[in-house]
């Protein structure tokens, strides 16, 4: 009877084995929360895609005068439908998969969209001077127009009192 060879442990692998299933706890948690919070986010955005459906359906019903255009309007119309129902009826984790399946196909449109979102995200974040219109002037030169403005009017106040005076 062969006898089990039992192994030395010096005790850092459990200790690494609850520290990683704490972590792997906390990181579930955390995708549960955001899963739970996409999921109200979710309808409301269907909602959105519902109602931009009907008013572009509603903008392609006015084109009297641009028939060709008209149907293309109309086209986006019924697309933007689709989505709000696919939004809908589908889970979040299918549309994920769907979003990489996507993005394998069609690289080129996905870096499109990508960049497109980028920089409507950043005008939104970070709202500067309107387009076409640069601020060429820093921060120092503000403040150095400031103080010398000040400083002109203490000039201007200056010589007014000693002409009174």
């Amino acid at each position: 009877m062969a006898k089990a060879e039992r192994k030395r442990s010096n005790g850092r692998h459990k200790g690494t084995n609850r520290a990683q299933n704490g972590s792997h706890r906390i990181f579930d948690d955390v995708l549960a929360l955001a899963g739970t919070l996409v999921r109200g986010r979710k309808d409301f955005g269907a909602d959105k895609l519902h109602s931009l459906a009907g008013s572009t359906r509603d903008y392609a019903a006015s084109m009297t005068e641009l028939p060709n255009l008209r149907g293309h309007v109309a086209s986006a119309a019924e697309s933007l439908e689709g989505l709000a129902e696919y939004v809908t009826d589908t889970e979040i984790d299918q549309m994920i998969e769907d979003a990489g399946t996507f993005a394998r196909r069609h690289p080129i449109a996905t870096l499109a969209a990508s960049v497109a979102a980028g920089i409507a995200a950043s005008r939104y974040i970070w709202p500067g001077p309107a387009m076409g219109k640069r601020n060429t002037q820093s921060v120092r030169g503000r403040a150095t127009r400031g103080r010398k403005s000040a400083a002109r009017a203490r000039r201007t106040t200056t010589r007014q009192a000693s002409a009174d005076g």
